[in-house]
């Protein structure tokens, strides 16, 4: 008979308080993810604006379910998912594209890639790049559920619903495909949200009549002259604008957006100032803290 092999007492110590170590390092995780809005219990809603340079990249969370609306230009999305998805999840139960411009799109490719994607939504248009068209061949062998992202179409997950106010069915910019940008209303409890993706005073304009009050905003098209609409904001009458803009040389955001939002007094909250930005509800009452 083979004996079994003798465990140095040293080696033992050292086996033993790695393994206590690894189930703290756990046990802080999961304590955490609960105050982050992960408790079976009453989980609180959380978006987080991640600060991914000049492009938008939002996380939508309750409890296990997570809602990705935009990837950034970058693959930095996925260190964010990282750390804020626990490490078993592998599992995106939605993924928006507003629309396919690159500081919006290119970051989802990557999430195609790590994660198991349950539904994609997004509005068909016609754009010939070579970053669109490998999005269209990638979500195609998701074989994922495919959702038309057009005005009247809601989805509810986990209490959360995402209702799309633009674009309406059959509408079509083929020279400003920002006007194509999908619009979400996102609601919880007596909380909302609107995510403007990259919609410019075009299409603002013909959505406004059903822009809901709101409590969260993000401004459109990293805080552009043309993506804000002084009517529509009116309309939202957000507490809190939020900006997610990087380094640019376009002037982004416009001192004129800022200077509205400051006399309307909407706070603001920018991404290339403040970092990735958390907004959270229970429900009823809603904060924010940002990473810097």
């Amino acid at each position: 008979m083979v004996p079994f092999p003798i465990i140095p007492e040293k080696t033992k110590n050292k086996l033993i308080f790695s393994t206590l170590s690894a189930t703290l390092l756990l046990i802080l995780w999961a304590l955490s993810f609960r105050v982050a809005g992960g408790s079976s219990d009453k989980p609180l809603l959380t978006i987080s604006f991640y600060d991914v340079g000049q492009g938008d990249a939002i996380l939508v969370t309750k409890g296990e379910t997570q809602i990705v609306v935009d990837g950034g230009p970058n693959d930095n999305i996925l260190s964010y998912l990282g750390q804020d998805l626990p490490p078993w999840d592998r599992k995106i139960e939605l993924m928006v594209l507003t629309h396919p411009h690159a500081d919006h799109l290119t970051g989802l490719l990557s999430v195609l890639e790590h994660y198991q994607v349950e539904r994609i939504l997004f509005y068909p248009v016609v754009y010939e790049t070579r970053g669109y068209q490998k999005f269209l061949k990638a979500i195609e062998d998701e074989g994922a559920v495919i959702l038309r992202g057009e005005s009247g179409v809601a989805v509810e997950l986990s209490g959360v619903t995402l209702k799309i106010l633009w674009p309406r069915e059959g509408f079509s910019d083929t020279e400003n495909v920002n006007n194509s940008s999908v619009v979400l209303a996102v609601s919880y409890g007596e909380f909302d949200a609107l995510l403007l993706g990259d919609a410019e005073k075009e299409a603002q304009i013909r959505f406004l009549s059903i822009t809901p009050e709101v409590e969260v905003l993000k401004i459109a098209h990293q805080g552009s002259r043309d993506g804000t609409y002084e009517p529509l904001l009116r309309q939202a009458s957000p507490e809190l604008a939020v900006i997610s803009v990087g380094k640019n040389s376009y002037g982004h955001p416009h001192a004129c957006v800022l200077s509205l939002l400051k006399q309307l007094g909407i706070a603001v909250a920018r991404t290339d100032l403040s970092g990735t930005i958390k907004v959270m509800s229970d429900g009823a009452k809603f904060w924010y803290d940002t990473a810097r």
